[in-house]
C-alpha cells in the first residue's frame, strides 16, 4: 500500500512538472515571436515638445540619425502640479486600453517612463463611446496628471507602429512646435449627439464615420494608392494628385479643405516613397491615408 502511495505522488509530481514545462515553453515561444515582431518594425524617435503639447516622430535618413519628421501629434501634456517630467526615456508596456491612476481609462496606452505613458483622451467607462469629451476640447493645451494624451488614431498609431525600446525624448521649446508644425482637431460641443466619440476613432461602431470625408487621387495615377511623378517634380504636384470628398461623395472645391503630407521623399531622385497624407474637410473631422509615391 505505502508503495502504491509513492507511485501515485511520483507521478502526480511528473505530470505536474511536464505541465510547467509546457506552459513554460508556450510562454517563451509567444515571447519568441511578439519579440520577432516587433523587430520587423522601423525605428523611430518620439519627441515631445511640453511647452507647446506637440509629438513629433522621425525616422532615420541615409546616415542613420533620426532627422526625418513623419508624423506630428497634437497633445496634452502635465497640468500644474502634474507636469510631464523632462529627459529621455524608452517605450515598455502597451495596453488597448489601461485603467488610469484617477478610475478612467485610456485606450492604445503604451508606457515610457514608471506611471507615464502615451494614451488616448481618458474615458468614463472601458466603452469607445463613452469618452470625457470636455477632455478632447484640451489637446493642444496642459491637462493631465503627467502622461501624454493624444488622440485614439494618433495613440493607437505609436501603440501599432513604435516597438518597444523606442526612445522618447520630453523638452520644452514654446516658439518652435516641430518641424511639421502643431496639428488642429475638431472641436466639441454639448449639443453634439457623437460628443462621447473620438472623431479620428476609426472603431467601426462610430457615427462619426457617416461624415468622416475621404481622400482619393485625382490623376498622374499608375495603379489605386499610387501617386506617379517625374523626376523633378515639385512638392504642389503631390498636392494636386490629391483631393477631398465628404461622405456623401461630394468633392470639396479649392480652398474648403486642408491636406498635409509627411514621409521621407526626394522629388530630385527616381524612386518609390511611402507617404502618410491628412485631410481635413469643412466640418474638421479628418481621415488618413497611406499613399505610395512613384518617382520616375
Amino acid at each position: 500500500m505505502r508503495s502504491d502511495c509513492k507511485f501515485l505522488c511520483f507521478r502526480k509530481i511528473v505530470v505536474f512538472c511536464l505541465a510547467v514545462c509546457i506552459c513554460v515553453g508556450i510562454l517563451l515561444d509567444s515571447t519568441t515571436l511578439t519579440a520577432e515582431a516587433k523587430e520587423t518594425k522601423p525605428a523611430y524617435l518620439i519627441m515631445v515638445n511640453r511647452a507647446a503639447n506637440c509629438v513629433t516622430v522621425y525616422e532615420k535618413d541615409a546616415e542613420g540619425e533620426f532627422r526625418v519628421p513623419v508624423k506630428a501629434f497634437v497633445c496634452s501634456c502635465g497640468r500644474e502640479g502634474h507636469e510631464t517630467p523632462l529627459g529621455t526615456f524608452k517605450t515598455s508596456d502597451y495596453y488597448t486600453w489601461r485603467l488610469m491612476v484617477d478610475g478612467s481609462y485610456g485606450q492604445y496606452a503604451v508606457r515610457f517612463n514608471k506611471g507615464i505613458m502615451f494614451h488616448s483622451v481618458p474615458y468614463y467607462t472601458k466603452n469607445a463611446g463613452n469618452m470625457e469629451w470636455e477632455q478632447y476640447n484640451l489637446l493642444g493645451e496642459p491637462a493631465s496628471l503627467g502622461c501624454v494624451r493624444l488622440t485614439c488614431a494618433d495613440a493607437k498609431w505609436i501603440y501599432d507602429n513604435c516597438k518597444a525600446g523606442t526612445q522618447v525624448v520630453v523638452y520644452d521649446d514654446a516658439e518652435n512646435p516641430g518641424p511639421l508644425g502643431k496639428p488642429e482637431e475638431v472641436k466639441l460641443t454639448a449639443e453634439n449627439p457623437m460628443r462621447k466619440w473620438d472623431p479620428t476613432d476609426m472603431n467601426s461602431k462610430n457615427p462619426w464615420n457617416q461624415v468622416r470625408p475621404t481622400l482619393y487621387l485625382t490623376g498622374a495615377v499608375a495603379a489605386e494608392e499610387v501617386i506617379v511623378l517625374p523626376v523633378g517634380a515639385s512638392p504642389r504636384d503631390i498636392y494636386n494628385a490629391i483631393g477631398l470628398m465628404d461622405a456623401a461623395g461630394g468633392v470639396y472645391g479649392s480652398g474648403e479643405y486642408i491636406i498635409n503630407i509627411s514621409g521621407k521623399y526626394d522629388l530630385n531622385r527616381q524612386g518609390t516613397y511611402n507617404i502618410s497624407v491628412r485631410g481635413v474637410g469643412v466640418l474638421g473631422v479628418r481621415t488618413e491615408k497611406n499613399l505610395i509615391l512613384h518617382i520616375i
